[in-house]
């Protein structure tokens, strides 16, 4: 019988500096590891809020990356 197996992923964080180089915004990113691979979108949500406030600037994006494996 095979199954899906999700490894632990990464969120990837862009965030608003305020500041503008050219007429564009300009924007910096970060990204956390080992984020666990069936954590829900709600529980995601508040890691992103939870390290929103630690940040120096607003986040505008978040994406998540996640592995799933088929194992057979």
């Amino acid at each position: 019988m095979a199954s899906i197996v999700t490894n632990p992923g990464s969120m990837n964080f862009r965030m608003d500096t305020g500041e503008m180089s050219g007429g564009k915004a300009l924007y910096k990113n970060t990204s956390l590891g080992n984020i666990k691979g069936n954590a829900s979108a709600d529980v995601l949500a508040d890691i992103a809020e939870k390290t929103e406030a630690v940040l120096a600037w607003p986040v505008e994006q978040v994406t998540l990356r996640r592995t799933e494996i088929l194992v057979y």
